[in-house]
């Protein structure tokens, strides 16, 4: 059965390195995919969006709230707006720096720094984080990003996803590793079986011909195919 598998498989090191360079392909294809799409989950919200309105106002009451009353009242502002959910209220100075001193994400930080002056940025970091931020100049000449933070607490939903993304992933690798395995076999075998003919002529044998499904192609393989042939006919 190996044997039998062996030869109609060219399991050579011409078949593994294209099997092996169609699949590593299609992965970093697919792991492109996957970081572009974290990578460009940003996106402006329209001017004539709700979000896009309020933002404005949110952001001016912010920093008037903080230059004013200082940063005890912003703290209770930012509180206050959060209501009980599980969110908070960002405000960035102009080196983007809370002004509560507060530590901030790589991914925070990210969003703040794609904002533009009076633009609305907003991104589904995840399934549970959502951001949005506003760069602004305030009343008294100061520059200010706000940023909204907000985690939502519906039902953790990411195990449940993830157990279906599992079979996912899995039949994707599977139809990739076959669709792979198809083209390298396309490639490599009708290269493995001119080459056996070679070997034939090469110990005497002038009746080999290369495999008539391989002359038959329609492709370069199959003018290399009939090449050969010929040349050896005219022997």
């Amino acid at each position: 059965m190996a044997l039998r598998f062996r030869d109609r498989v060219p399991v050579h090191r011409l078949f593994l390195r294209i099997f092996g360079w169609f699949w590593l392909t299609a992965l970093v294809i697919i792991g492109i995919g996957l970081v572009g799409r974290q990578v460009t989950d940003l996106r402006a919200i329209k001017s004539t969006s709700v979000y896009a309105s309020v933002a404005p106002v949110l952001a001016s009451e912010s920093a008037h709230v903080f230059e004013t009353e200082g940063p005890e009242a912003f703290a209770r502002f930012a509180n206050k707006l959060a209501d009980g959910r599980d969110s908070q209220l960002y405000l960035l100075d102009g080196f983007k720096n809370d002004v509560l001193g507060r530590p901030l994400s790589k991914d925070l930080l990210r969003v703040a720094n794609a904002a533009r002056d009076d633009h609305l940025i907003a991104t589904d970091h995840s399934l549970h984080v959502r951001m949005a931020a506003y760069k602004f100049v305030s009343s008294s000449g100061h520059p200010y990003t706000v940023v909204i933070y907000e985690h939502s607490n519906l039902p953790d939903l990411s195990e449940l996803l993830f157990d279906k993304a599992l079979p996912f992933v899995f039949s994707l690798l599977v139809v990739i590793t076959a669709l792979c395995f198809l083209l390298a076999y396309s490639i490599a075998s009708p290269i493995w079986g001119i080459q056996s003919a070679a070997r034939r002529v090469a110990q005497g044998d002038f009746s080999a011909r290369a495999p008539e499904a391989v002359s038959n192609r329609g492709d370069e393989l199959g003018a290399l195919a009939t090449d050969f042939d010929s040349m050896v006919e005219r022997n």
